[in-house]
């Protein structure tokens, strides 16, 4: 079988390297070019187009706008996220002024119980104490000693008024475990939400544990009501646009400006109202994101994203806070996309103008860079399938003004007309692999490997019923469905003779597993002539019956024939036995049978063929003393 030997090298070579061709070669290019020279006008350097176009108007002019616009923008989002930042953090802030000085206020109380400041026997005084911190933080609604004997002092705002009132316990459930989480807490610790009758709205709470000369004395109960805190934050100079919101979790609202005036959305079953439940269009969708929109680059530490009402878009800046509550705040703001990206936007209309203007002034060179980059970049493409032997894929190409560029694009049309003429005769995939292994790959070198032979059974007097163009359709057909299974397994096909195909494994790619390939191959060739002859009788013709030979072992592997004419193929005893192991089929063949394999017991021996084989006997082969023991594989 051909192969890529010293002729065809050279010939490649005078194709892909001019300064290496033959004189033959370099004639008939030379004259080529001549004919095509007379044919066409001087053309343009590609290296003068490219320096005069490129070099002069792209360099000098894009290069200083774009970093000066660039420089300019990263400065605009640096002090657009500090803006966005600190709406954030005064939101966060003021929601800590207003529930810290609650929580510090406990504290306070707590410790006038503790060193004893306070009696907490002196009703009176206590009452008095309450009356007086409750003024100094008009937050608080209420403020109430429940003490362990379940008696509450409380003092609770009216108005403007401050009511003190003592309340019997005694009937009041859970207490008890009350007493005993504030006494294991320690400390002031935010709770959940409470409900008041009488003000008709949940509660922010804060519980102090409360200790007198080294007892346990109750607890004091701390209270802000959620409108009040949806009222400071509104008039808030962050909030002043009813944009800013506290969630308690995902979605209840726990402070938002229509808390501040609708007591309404408050149920005693239902403590706060969800997202969709208090008029606002925006807050509703809060987790509903426009993935096409972004506002990270103006954001800071803080989250964001950005959400679509009624084709507007607006970005929620928020934190979550804790420690007020057993879940977690979700505290910040929204506002129109615009406003906060307005001063970046219009910057970066400036810089598209300025883009613009540029394109303008060097659409002359695009022009030119085009006319010069297409054809380099089908050349390139073309070469490259040249270079992995894709023919197929390979096709003339247009010529080019340019001139440098015409005379690589026919050198390199010559070069496809050539290589279609070897395309019939040489392996494709054989010669990849040799290109892939080197120079080396071939040289004579010794391999263990597997030889198939096959051979059809009577095709003598079978062709003479076909003319000669019918027999030569029928070897193709036959001899391309033997290929595809060869191939499929990674085999060689060394020759064609006759009616016969060989094709071996092992070479030049190492295969540990050639024989098992040479079985599967073997299989699929059965079962391919096995389903073919279903077509040929649904036809009318007559099956076509396969006989299959394989054997193993050692053979000299490389290049092998005179310079003018070289095969890579295998020279060994093996390629023999092969073919003789295919002999003996004939006497193991019935008139049932479509396609026998016969394989040696080397090849069963050899590493993974896993092929179920029943012995058909020893044979002493033609042209041989010994025995040899053969074994037919089932095909199925």
């Amino acid at each position: 079988m051909s192969i890529v030997g010293p002729k065809l090298r050279m010939v490649l070579a005078g194709k892909l390297f001019p300064g290496t061709r033959s004189a033959g070669v370099a004639k008939a290019r030379s004259n080529s070019g001549e004919e095509a020279s007379s044919l066409h006008p001087r053309r343009v350097s590609i290296r003068a187009a490219l320096a005069f176009t490129f070099g002069v108007i792209i360099a000098v002019t894009a290069a200083a706008l774009i970093l000066a616009l660039e420089s300019g923008r990263q400065n605009t989002i640096a002090l657009v996220r500090d803006r966005s930042e600190r709406i954030i953090d005064t939101i966060v802030e003021r929601t800590r002024l207003h529930l810290d000085p609650a929580r510090d206020q406990s504290e306070f109380l707590a410790r006038l119980f503790r060193d004893g400041d306070l009696d907490p026997q002196d009703e009176a005084a206590s009452l008095g104490q309450l009356r007086a911190a409750l003024a100094g933080i008009p937050q608080v609604a209420a403020l109430a000693v429940i003490r362990t004997d379940l008696k509450q002092l409380r003092a609770e705002r009216h108005g403007d008024d401050v009511v003190l009132r003592k309340i019997d316990m005694q009937t009041v459930p859970g207490l008890d475990e009350a007493f005993e989480m504030a006494r294991r807490a320690g400390h002031p610790v935010w709770e959940e939400l409470l409900w008041s009758e009488r003000l008709n709205q949940p509660l922010v709470n804060v519980r102090t544990p409360l200790w007198h000369e080294g007892s346990f004395l109750g607890i004091l109960l701390t209270a802000v009501t959620v409108s009040e805190l949806s009222r400071f934050l509104a008039e808030s100079p962050a909030g002043s646009d009813v944009g800013a919101f506290i969630l308690l979790g995902r979605n209840h609202v726990l402070a938002h400006a229509a808390l501040a005036h609708n007591p309404q959305l408050f149920k005693r079953d239902k403590l706060l109202p969800e997202v969709t439940e208090i008029g606002d269009p925006v807050l509703a969708s809060i987790w509903s994101p426009n993935p096409d929109l972004g506002a990270a680059a103006f954001v800071g530490s803080s989250k964001s994203h950005v959400v679509t009402v009624d084709r507007a878009p607006y970005v929620f800046i928020y934190r979550d806070i804790t420690g007020y509550s057993d879940q977690p705040w979700v505290v910040g703001r929204y506002l129109p996309l615009d406003e906060i990206g307005s001063e970046v936007r219009r910057l970066e209309h400036a810089a598209w103008l300025g883009l613009g203007a540029v394109l303008v002034a060097v659409a002359g060179a695009w022009l030119v860079g085009y006319a010069i980059g297409k054809p380099i970049l089908r050349l390139a493409r073309a070469t490259s399938a040249i270079r992995t032997l894709d023919l197929t894929s390979a096709r003339p190409l247009a010529g080019s003004h340019l001139r440098e560029l015409d005379e690589a694009i026919r050198a390199y049309n010559a070069l496809i007309a050539t290589l279609h003429w070897f395309e019939t005769y040489v392996p494709r995939r054989l010669v990849k692999q040799l290109m892939a292994q080197g120079e080396q790959a071939s040289a004579l070198v010794e391999r263990e490997v597997t030889v198939l032979f096959t051979d059809i059974v009577d095709f003598t007097s079978f062709a003479e019923r076909l003319s000669a163009s019918d027999a030569a359709t029928f070897l193709n057909d036959h001899f391309q469905q033997l290929a595809a299974c060869v191939e499929a397994e990674g085999g060689t096909i060394d020759k064609y003779i006759g009616d016969s195909l060989m094709a071996f494994w092992g070479a030049p790619e190492i295969q540990l597993d050639h024989s098992a390939r040479a079985c599967r191959a073997a299989i699929a060739i059965a079962a391919a002539i096995v389903g073919d002859n279903r077509r040929r009788r649904g036809l009318g013709l007559p099956p076509v019956r396969i006989r299959i030979g394989i054997h193993a072992g050692p053979a000299m592997v490389g290049n092998i024939g005179a310079p003018g004419r070289i095969n890579y193929t295998l020279v060994g005893d093996v390629v023999n036995t092969a073919q003789r192991i295919e002999d003996v089929a004939k006497e193991c063949m019935t008139d049932e049978d479509e396609a026998v394999i016969l394989v040696s017991d080397v090849v069963l021996r050899s590493p993974g063929p896993g092929c179920a084989a029943q012995p058909v006997g020893q044979h002493v082969l033609r042209g041989r003393h010994e025995a040899t023991n053969v074994f037919r594989l089932e095909a199925s």
